[in-house]
Parts: C-alpha cells; sequence; structure tokens
C-alpha cells in the first residue's frame, strides 16, 4: 500500500534542501547528502512491516482429500467405501458392499464441477456381488421355511451405473442424492432343474444352458462421506 502523505513529506524535505543548498556555498555537497538521505526514507517509507506474502490458498484447504463413504442402493445395495480426491473436481471410490444375499465390490467415478458448497455432479460406477444362496433370505422374509427354489441356489450379479445428483458440504462432511440408469447383468442357474421337474410326468424333454440376462433399469443412491485428510 502506497503512503501518499510520506511521500509530500519527502518532497517538501527535498524542496527545503535545494533552497537551503541555493543559499549556501556547499550546495553540491548539501544537496548530494540530501538525496541520499531521500533515498533512504523512501525505501522505508515504501516498507511494510508485518506484512507477509502468502502463497495463494490450496484447494486442498477448502475441501478433503481421502475419506470414508457409505452409502445405500439399489442396485447397489449397502456399500462402505474410501474416497479419494486427486484433484478438486475429481472423486475415487472403492469399496466393499452387500445386497442381504451376498458380498460384493464396486467402483466409481464422480465428476464435481464446481467448488461450492451445493453442487450438482455426475457418476459412473462398476460393482459386482458375488454368487450366493438365495433361499435362505427368501425363507425369512416370507415366513415359510419351506420355500425352497434350485434358482436361488446360486444368485449374483453385476451391474454398471450412470447417475447425476446434487451434493451438500464441502470440507468435512458431504451429503449426497444421486439418481439414474443401471444395467444389471447376471445368470439363471438351475434352470434345467426347474423345467425338468414340471415336465417330469409329461412325453415333453427339455434341456437347457443357463441363460444371461440383462435389464435396465432406474436406479439411485443416498449417502455420507466423511473427510479424515
Amino acid at each position: 500500500m502506497r503512503h501518499p502523505h510520506r511521500v509530500r513529506d519527502l518532497g517538501a524535505a527535498w524542496g527545503n534542501a535545494a533552497r537551503y543548498s541555493h543559499a549556501t556555498d556547499d550546495s553540491l555537497l548539501v544537496r548530494n547528502a540530501f538525496a541520499i538521505v531521500l533515498v533512504g526514507l523512501t525505501a522505508t517509507a515504501y516498507a511494510q512491516p508485518g506484512v507477509v506474502a502468502h502463497a495463494p490458498v490450496s484447494w486442498t484447504a477448502e475441501t478433503g482429500t481421502v475419506g470414508i463413504m457409505t452409502d445405500v442402493g439399489v442396485p447397489d445395495g449397502g456399500t462402505a467405501s474410501l474416497v479419494v480426491r486427486p484433484m478438486r473436481a475429481l472423486r475415487l471410490e472403492g469399496g466393499v458392499a452387500h445386497n442381504v444375499v451376498s458380498p460384493g465390490v464396486r467402483a466409481s467415478v464422480t465428476w464435481i464441477p464446481f467448488g461450492t458448497w451445493a453442487t450438482p455432479v455426475l457418476s459412473v460406477g462398476y460393482g459386482r456381488f458375488f454368487e450366493r444362496d438365495a433361499n435362505g433370505i427368501v425363507q425369512q422374509l416370507s415366513g415359510d421355511p419351506t420355500l425352497s427354489s434350485p434358482l436361488l441356489d446360486k444368485v449374483g450379479y453385476d451391474f454398471a451405473n450412470a447417475r447425476v445428483g446434487l451434493e451438500l458440504g464441502k470440507k468435512y462432511f458431504t451429503f449426497f442424492l444421486h439418481a439414474g440408469v443401471s444395467r444389471v447383468t447376471g445368470t439363471v442357474h438351475n434352470l434345467n432343474q426347474v423345467t425338468a421337474t414340471e415336465t417330469a410326468n409329461s412325453m415333453v424333454s427339455v434341456t437347457s444352458t443357463d441363460p444371461k440376462i440383462t435389464l435396465w433399469g432406474v436406479s439411485a443412491n443416498l449417502g455420507f462421506i466423511f473427510y479424515v485428510h
């Protein structure tokens, strides 16, 4: 910051020195001496004691870089993930999941266009739930311990998500709600056993292999992120 009053004082001092130098025989010596003093005072006037230059604040001071995320959704199930932000607009997520029937894994990438407290986002992800026996959970939900099907002996699927959403929060905590579409692929096992049972008393013989199925549908998830660094 400049100091006009200091500059005016220094100018007046210089003028006085000039007038004085003309009134004496040693004008050259006096003028040179006052010139040296003027330079020193000018440097002092422009010096700013106590003012330290600071580097621009990094984005890491405004948002977390490493955190833990937990969310629930369809077809994701419940998920716990590690979150890393290599840059402000990009978030990488990877973790473990469970859909009541079987454990799984999921990885996703989220683009965060704005550094504001509330921002829209775009997220894509891929996950897999490993094949497990689903008869037990079906019996619990139905209340019928005798209910069983060969089709439920091995249930698992892969899924891919593409979603848009809204996120609230910034540095330490973020709440999010995402919605979009998902592609679910899986294999139906033991279909030949079911068809064989149904045609046991007929003259029809059916032979089939385990078919693969693909489903598209609306999907969503919501959750929280806690940044620890």
